[in-house]
């Protein structure tokens, strides 16, 4: 049996009164799905998603008479969902089998909702990128059943929602990071992007002129351009790192993101190879073999801090540190910060005064380590040292705290002891400094003294 948890939205279109299931109905025999209503160019579409595995489909241009057969309707988008995501028969049979009934409910789990308003905006996107030829709502479910979610560990729905049902369903991911490419050959593609540069190209293997499709992709602002790029140089080079960095960068949505930096990480693990991570760990970045590994990383743990998975950015700060210690991405700054929003301070104190970079002259280093200090021991002779420390390396960075700094985007570059590097600091640490009572007053109140 089914039980069917509908949005107040759902329930206000479809008319169909909640009813909880009865005390008798054994609940081991009842599978949860949620479903939501939302429009797309002017016309209105059902997404189910199933609760534990947050597999979902769609049943698009939906009208209310069809919501009088409520279960015919679910079974057929779950059919068609399942068909394009290359589920065996048997297994469609089984999980077709146990739709036999259909109760309605409110929805009452935040944690889906949230995937599901997500997933909305997902679907919206595919909707509008499937061609007149492809069934809509099959592009959807490949799109979103087969791409990894960070809320359920980077796993992907199908995978999830197959072994729900005893069975084994994995994804073919390079085709759905390709997404729809259109069929130019080889000399006409390079030609239109590269200008005069594809006649060298041509003869060059395959993984290099992925590569040089990858670096005229940073060349470029337009995410559109960028993500046909990065598309193309993976139909040349399925392992190139660095195109699913691009499309991680050029993503619209956040989960789109993670997913592209996910594989980005899962294939450089397996380029790289577990004796190369052996013997070479601590020096990652000088070893141009295995910086596509770690940009990918640092956008990993960027979008995952933004998606609210705090932990997990977290700990991928800190297995980029071990992988190369001297740190030229500056994670330990990215870190430094992270602990400091998480209120983990006592990590925070053993990070920066037990580690390698106890000694870091930067001014966003010295001041959230007189920041730390301040905690620890109030207004103290070692607390004062950290902070006039820090007052010599950057003198605009008090007056930045106090009055706050909010800025769109981040500069690329950052002038040590400038007001940029002030204002970099003040927007990623000014909510901390206001939250530890009266570190503010304190850093002002010893400033006349610099």
């Amino acid at each position: 049996m089914i039980l069917l948890r509908g949005t107040q939205k759902f329930l206000s279109f479809s008319a169909i009164r909640p009813q909880p299931l009865a005390e008798s109905v054994d609940s081991s025999s009842v599978s949860e799905w949620f479903v939501n209503l939302f429009y797309h160019e002017h016309k209105k579409h059902l997404l189910f998603i199933h609760r534990s595995t947050l597999f979902s489909f769609l049943v698009t241009e939906v009208k209310k008479n069809d919501l009088k057969d409520l279960p015919g309707l679910f079974r057929k988008g779950l059919s068609r969902a399942m068909f394009h995501t290359h589920c065996p028969s048997e297994m469609m049979q089984k999980v077709l089998q146990s739709c036999d009934g259909i109760g309605v409910d409110k929805a009452n789990d935040r944690s889906v909702i949230s995937s599901m308003n997500q997933m909305v905006s997902n679907s919206r996107w595919w909707l509008s990128k499937a061609s007149e030829k492809e069934d809509p709502a099959g592009v959807a479910a490949v799109r979103l059943n087969g791409m990894p979610v960070g809320v359920r560990q980077y796993k992907c729905p199908i995978e999830m929602f197959s072994v729900f049902y005893g069975y084994k369903v994995k994804p073919d991911l390079h085709d759905i990071f390709l997404g729809v490419l259109k069929e130019d050959d080889l000399e006409t593609y390079l030609k239109r992007e590269l200008g005069e540069a594809a006649a060298d190209l041509m003869s060059a293997p395959p993984a290099h002129i992925a590569r040089e499709l990858v670096y005229e992709a940073w060349e470029r602002g337009d995410p559109h351009e960028c993500t046909g790029l990065a598309q193309r140089a993976l139909k040349l080079d399925p392992n190139c790192i660095d195109a699913y960095v691009v499309l991680g960068d050029s993503s619209e949505y956040l989960d789109e993101a993670v997913s592209n930096y996910f594989q980005a990480v899962s294939v450089g693990k397996e380029v790289l190879g577990a004796k190369f991570f052996k013997e070479n760990i601590g020096r990652f970045w000088a070893l141009l073999d295995s910086r596509p590994y770690m940009r990918a990383l640092a956008g990993l743990q960027e979008s995952s801090w933004e998606l609210g998975r705090h932990a997990e950015a977290i700990q991928i700060c800190r297995d980029m540190l071990r992988l190369n210690e001297n740190d030229n991405q500056g994670m330990r700054y990215v870190l430094a910060g992270y602990l400091a929003r998480r209120s983990k301070f006592a990590e925070l104190e053993e990070f920066m005064e037990q580690g390698p970079y106890a000694n870091d002259c930067a001014a966003p280093w010295c001041y959230t380590r007189a920041l730390v200090w301040f905690l620890k021991e109030g207004d103290s002779p070692r607390s004062m040292e950290m902070l006039k420390r820090a007052f010599q390396t950057n003198k605009f960075v008090p007056d930045y705290l106090v009055k706050g700094f909010r800025s769109k985007r981040h500069p690329d570059r950052l002038t040590m002891g400038g007001e940029d590097e002030a204002q970099y600091y003040a927007h990623e640490m000014s909510a901390v400094w206001r939250r530890c009572k009266g570190s503010l007053d304190w850093m002002m109140a010893h400033r006349c003294f610099h």
